[in-house]
């Protein structure tokens, strides 16, 4: 998985040096309430490993491709197209339908105490639909970024043997990244997972790492390594590796047109 990534990261890092701003990614894990102007577009490639669940020695992999198109200077809206990867060298990379995003700048930024946005997703497969809506909160002092995001996940099954349930989830984020000079972003951010269910105890997880932004005029990169630090119910070492990896890496890279 490393050596695939690192393959990535040291192409894009050779292209960032010679390119020259797409809306900053100080974070991987977390949305912030800054948007791009009207009539800017930006494409964005995610690419998340998941590694270390259960039994699983191998890694998973959540791909997207994002075109993102500011509506005014307060509204947003993308479209994506979602690719998985179960663990496993042999494993297909398969289509996992289309997303749909809009966020909405609540207030101009600085009005308020904590700058806010609305953001909604809603994503379809064929054989589920997920709603993820968030609030995004930041704020800014001086070269100082914070962020957290409160993150309600709603996946509703219309096929398979899990017809007509829904599975709900809770997420709450939160980052804090200090620009260097103007091209150079170095952060942290932590993840709570607390997943509902139905049968036995709900799930929980905790993840914390850093994340480091390269910005460009027109390209940047972000990259994060988070892993789990405790975990609940507990099946290695605190952590809940039987519902959760034990770590995440994620890589975006945006591009303005």
């Amino acid at each position: 998985m490393y050596k695939r990534l690192l393959i990535v990261v040291l192409a894009l890092l050779a292209f960032i040096a010679s390119a020259a701003h797409a809306d900053r990614r100080y974070f991987v894990q977390s949305y912030t309430p800054y948007l791009s102007a009207a009539g800017d577009l930006d494409l964005e490639f995610h690419s998340i490993a998941r590694s270390g669940q259960g039994d699983s020695t191998g890694t998973a992999w959540d791909n997207r491709v994002e075109f993102e198109y500011g509506i005014t200077d307060r509204l947003t809206g993308a479209a994506y197209l979602n690719f998985v990867q179960a663990p496993g060298a042999d494993s297909p990379m398969m289509f996992d339908g289309p997303s749909l995003e809009f966020i909405y700048q609540l207030v101009p930024p600085g009005k308020w105490p904590v700058d806010p946005a609305a953001y909604l997703e809603v994503r379809a497969n064929g054989s589920e639909i997920e709603m993820e809506p968030k609030l995004l909160l930041g704020r800014r002092i001086y070269k100082l970024v914070t962020v957290m995001n409160v993150i309600g996940e709603f996946e509703h099954h219309t096929a398979g043997a899990e017809k007509n349930t829904t599975e709900k989830n809770l997420h709450l984020t939160a980052g804090a990244s200090r620009e260097i000079g103007h091209q150079v972003a170095i952060g942290l951010e932590a993840v709570y997972t607390h997943e509902f269910l139905d049968h036995g105890p709900d799930a929980t997880r905790l993840l914390l790492g850093p994340t480091v932004n390269l910005q460009a005029d027109k390209v940047q990169l972000a990259l994060g390594w988070h892993p789990q630090v405790s975990g609940s119910p507990t099946s290695s070492g605190g952590l809940n590796l039987a519902d959760f990896p034990r770590s995440e890496v994620r890589l975006i890279v945006g591009v303005e047109l």
